[in-house]
């Protein structure tokens, strides 16, 4: 069972993703976790407190879906490819395709005011691509993909289209955006072909 500042956490987590840091104020944070302002300066000492705490769980949650589920997993490149594209996809579809990446949201909304968000946001995107890197790399091992491809770039441009897609999916609130750019992702890579 969670610990009452875990049910904070997530609850609050799902507050943020759908109206920003910013914009969540600590009337709604106490009304959405049923507490009061006493109980919860005993939890978080500040709003900023608890956003650290949010952005700690959202990018657990992204690593173990992305990373422990699938890129760390010993299947074929192509598979982890195909299947790290579908998480992603079946996600923005749990909610509808309105409230984009908790994380990419948060690295727009807090990079340019926040150092300890932005740090902690870019660690997670650096990790992101280096787990795509390594599965290109695997590709490349195989011969699937040229020896003269720069598999760091390559990372890096696949996550960026990734969030990029999510964006715009988010502005005009329709899936097929990042559908069509993740097949697009698909057909650069073969990956149709597993």
């Amino acid at each position: 069972m969670a610990s009452k500042r875990e049910e904070i956490i997530y609850k609050v987590s799902s507050l943020i993703h759908s109206q920003g840091y910013e914009n969540t104020k600590l009337s709604e944070i106490l009304q959405v976790t049923g507490i009061g302002k006493g109980q919860f300066y005993h939890y978080f000492s500040s709003k900023r407190e608890l956003a650290d705490a949010v952005i700690d769980y959202l990018i657990a949650i992204m690593e173990e879906a992305l990373f422990e589920n699938i890129l760390d997993q010993p299947i074929s490149p192509k598979e982890k490819l195909n299947q790290m594209l579908d998480e992603i996809c079946d996600m923005q579809m749990e909610n509808q395709a309105k409230r984009g990446c908790p994380i990419g949201n948060l690295a727009i909304e807090t990079s340019e005011h926040d150092p300890m968000f932005r740090e902690k946001i870019s660690s997670f995107f650096d990790r992101w691509e280096h787990k795509v890197k390594q599965t290109i790399d695997e590709l490349q091992q195989e011969g699937m993909l040229g020896q003269n491809i720069d598999t760091t770039k390559h990372a890096r441009s696949m996550v960026a289209m990734i969030e990029g897609a999510i964006l715009r999916m988010k502005n005009k609130q329709d899936i097929q955006v990042l559908r069509d750019i993740t097949d697009v992702i698909r057909h650069e890579y073969n990956l149709k072909e597993v």
